[in-house]
Formats: C-alpha cells, structure tokens, sequence
C-alpha cells in the first residue's frame, strides 16, 4: 500500500512539474484567477498575479464586494504569444448578481496576458 501511494504522488509530481514547462498550465492559471475573482479571495487572486497587476486585480475584487459572483461554463485556452507574455482566451461568464437582477460579463471578451514567474503562471493583465 505504501509503495502505491509513493507511485501516485511519484506521477503527480511528474505531471505537475510538465506542466509548469508547458504554456497548458497558463489557461489552467486564468481558470483559477476568474473563480478567485469570483469567490474575492483576495490572498489567491494577489497569488496569481504578477506585481504590477496586483493593485488592479484587488480593485476589480472590491468592485465585486456588494454583488454575488458565480463563474459559468468557464473554459479556457491558450491562443498565441506577444513579446514575453502567453495569450489566453476564455469561454463563459462572470455572472454578477445585485437585487435579483443578473449581469453577465462575457469572458471571451478579454484576453489574459500571462508570464511565468519563478516557475509559476501569472496573470500579469487582461485587455
């Protein structure tokens, strides 16, 4: 039994560590920073983001704090490459909720720009 957990956790780290070398683990990044968004976790969000984007990603989390946010169909994929950052388009919404009223921000709207930093993927904008 302990061999077979030492194997399993052997190819987690494998696997992991592939996907820090790949641009895969960029979309997977920008899936985590739209639901950190979307629950206001501003300790994750400010994990998953470059230095110069930190001050707005905290802003856009405020601008959050009097509505429910809910993520829907989030999907997301790498699209190309500008200067040192990986292009990364997402499908789905951002569903803000205020009095009963629903408004939906399309997310195939932006486009994340994101760098790896010290091994880790991060979103360093969107435009």
């Amino acid at each position: 039994m302990k061999k077979l957990i030492f194997y399993m956790m052997l190819i987690c780290l494998v696997i992991s560590a592939c996907s820090n070398d790949s641009t895969a683990g960029a979309a997977t990044t920008t899936e985590y920073y739209i639901n950190a968004l979307a629950d206001k976790d501003k300790s994750l969000i400010t994990n998953l983001s470059c230095k110069d984007w930190e001050e707005s990603a905290i802003l856009e989390i405020d601008g959050l704090l009097s509505v429910e946010a809910e993520v829907n169909n989030l999907r997301c994929d790498v699209v190309g490459e500008e200067a040192e950052s990986t292009l990364v388009k997402c499908n789905g919404s951002l569903d803000l909720t205020y009095n009963d009223e629903i408004r939906a921000i399309d997310l195939s709207r932006r486009t994340y720009y994101m760098e790896q930093v010290d091994g880790q993927w991060l979103v360093c904008e969107y435009k």
